[in-house]
């Protein structure tokens, strides 16, 4: 192929991203699931980009310094302003960048290991669906593989051409980055000191200091509104503290957990930690104490389970490269299995971490257009952003960063191999299997991981007896055979067909509950409230039979509700059981000494002496 038709093929790559990447949003766009309510992270940055466009600029409504990453805020709100509160205009926007990241993915790896990779890359990462479905979600995890294609296409061509001003670009992108992802700026200093390394102190220095100057004001914007508002010289925002403690301490796993006293979830967590870390302080604290006061927590367990928080690491460390999935918020596997788009997106960790591991390995061979040690300071972010994510806690969407230079790398390692194979030249190969074996085994391997497909397949359960979906008992029975906790599964289905209204349903979700958790008292609480509200319809009805059945039900089910006792007294009064029905009555007048209607149908019936 000619450069000119390579040139095209990446263009027709990005195209068919686009129309994938539209067709995957058209899928899930208005999803139950998806929107900005029930306390996700979504909400949060939903109102708070709505507070920006509707004029609070500086969030001074919320004078503390940022406690999310503010750079997905002010785009959303952006977008919101512009195109006057459109949900759908940020996502579309979002997919968009999507195709861009593919663009610059693809020319990266032109630009790395020559024409014929820019292809093969531009489809790994078109091809990858756990970012195509995040780039079509309200989170700030959307931005996150262009802003990452971005930063290392200005790298590529920053090493290329020895510009100071594309270093100081490379500065300002990864800059805006770090806005985004926090836990990315610790690369800025390991690239610069490569850098140095590279190139000698005099023209190295030069080029890291423009790198270093660029990040900076990249991220200056966020201090520079942290210390005008709140007074504190916040740097980015300040929820690092917690989320090292998340990761790092008694009973961490490596994955998101919930801290005692902590709600789990953006809004809870602002509020919770500052209450919970000044109680233990014993004195008021700013937000940067309060993060500092959960981080030296985390260091001291690690200070003294040395060992335990060692493998803890090496653990975490694995999640970041597996090909399983720690769900936040959004279980990607749950909504691959139901959305028919995103199944014709294969590629994922399995083949992203062996493949673009070899394509990383060939370059520092000697493969790549630059210099081996320009080539490692471009090679070093998959490394060290693996580090920095294990080093707080691993979720899927920490990882999407990621498949942007493994797809880049892995598209050099496609061209190069081929291009040795048809030579008959068999060292790039060896080398490239002697790391893609034992990288596939690291991301192969099952973790344990539980992806929460099952608890977002309960809450789709719930949706469908919301929406009075006939579906919803199937689903319902099918799900309960491999929820972990399948009493606890028919009590909420049970909860909301009460709620619905459904109550033959719920009586019924109800008693399986109980067959299965016996003796538990909320259950049984709602059951018999179901029981006494279905009681009340046959009354109504006219059927006094059924409704003394439901009665004197909800009556043995919770013995201490004066109404059951009244409602089952005024059926019994009307089949003509008098007598027993002036006791119930008296018994639920002092069970709630001033329950009226118990009086009343106790003078009613004294009337009919």
């Amino acid at each position: 192929m000619t450069p000119r038709s390579r040139a095209i093929g990446l263009l027709a790559v990005t195209a068919a991203a686009l129309a994938a990447r539209a067709i995957v949003l058209a899928s899930l766009d208005g999803h139950p699931l998806l929107r900005p309510e029930g306390g996700l992270d979504t909400d949060v940055y939903v109102d708070l980009a709505r507070r920006v466009a509707g004029g609070d600029l500086f969030l001074r409504s919320a004078p503390e310094p940022f406690f999310v990453s503010p750079l997905y805020v002010y785009f959303a709100a952006l977008v919101l302003f512009v195109t006057g509160g459109s949900l759908f205009a940020v996502t579309a926007v979002q997919v968009l960048l999507g195709a861009a990241a593919v663009w610059l993915a693809g020319d990266a790896a032109r630009r790395l290991f020559g024409d014929a990779a820019a292809v093969p890359a531009a489809l790994l990462l078109a091809l990858t669906g756990v970012v195509a479905f995040h780039e079509a979600t309200l989170l700030q995890s959307a931005l996150d593989p262009f802003l990452a294609a971005l930063v290392l296409w200005l790298l590529t061509r920053a090493l290329g051409s020895d510009r100071l001003g594309a270093f100081l670009q490379t500065g300002l992108a990864l800059g805006l980055f770090a806005l985004n992802r926090p836990n990315v700026l610790p690369w800025a200093g390991v690239a610069a000191l490569l850098l140095l390394v590279s190139r000698g102190v005099r023209s190295g220095g030069r080029s890291a200091a423009a790198l270093l100057l660029g990040t900076a004001l990249g991220v200056a914007p966020a201090a520079v509104r942290n210390l005008t508002v709140s007074g504190e010289p916040v740097l980015v925002s300040s929820h690092g503290g917690l989320n090292f403690l998340v990761g790092n301490g008694p009973g961490a796993n490596g994955v998101y957990r919930w801290l005692d006293g902590i709600t789990p979830n953006i809004s809870g967590q602002a509020a919770d930690a500052k209450r919970i870390a000044e109680a233990e302080a014993g004195r008021p604290l700013t937000a940067r104490e309060t993060s500092a006061h959960f981080a030296g927590k985390a260091w001291a367990w690690i200070s003294s389970e040395r060992a335990a928080a060692a493998k803890l690491f090496a653990r975490k460390v694995w999640y970041v490269l597996s090909g399983d999935e720690a769900p936040l918020n959004y279980p990607y596997p749950w909504y691959r299995r139901e959305t028919a788009a995103l199944r014709l997106l294969p590629v994922g960790p399995w083949l992203l971490v062996p493949l673009g591991a070899a394509g990383l390995a060939l370059g520092l061979a000697g493969a790549s257009g630059l210099s081996r040690r320009d080539f490692a300071v471009w090679a070093s972010f998959p490394p060290v952003y693996v580090l920095l994510v294990a080093a707080f806690f691993v979720a899927t969407r920490y990882r999407l960063p990621l498949a942007v230079p493994l797809a880049t790398a892995g598209g050099g390692a496609v061209a190069l191999l081929a291009a040795a194979i048809r030579v008959r030249d068999f060292r790039r190969p060896a080398l490239a299997a002697a790391v893609a074996l034992p990288m596939a085994a690291v991301a192969l391997w099952p973790t344990g991981l539980d992806d929460a497909s099952a608890e977002e397949e309960a809450r789709w359960v719930l949706h469908l007896v919301d929406a009075g979906d006939p579906t919803a008992r199937a689903r319902a029975d099918a799900l309960a055979r491999r929820y972990v906790h399948p009493g606890v599964l028919w009590f909420r289905v049970g909860q909301a067909q009460a709620v619905a209204g459904r109550l033959d349903e719920a009586i019924g979700s109800f008693e399986r509950s109980l067959d299965i958790d016996a003796h538990q008292e909320e259950t049984e609480r709602l059951l018999a409230e179901a029981h006494s509200r279905r009681g009340i319809e046959r009354t109504l009805a006219g059927n006094l039979d059924g409704a003394r059945q439901d009665l004197e039900t909800a009556v043995r089910l919770a013995p201490n509700d004066p109404r059951a006792r009244l409602n089952l007294a005024a059926v019994l009064a009307d089949q003509g059981d008098r007598a027993r029905a002036r006791m119930l009555a008296r018994e639920a007048l002092a069970l709630e000494p001033g329950y009226e209607k118990a009086r009343a149908l106790l003078r009613a019936l004294d009337r009919l002496k």
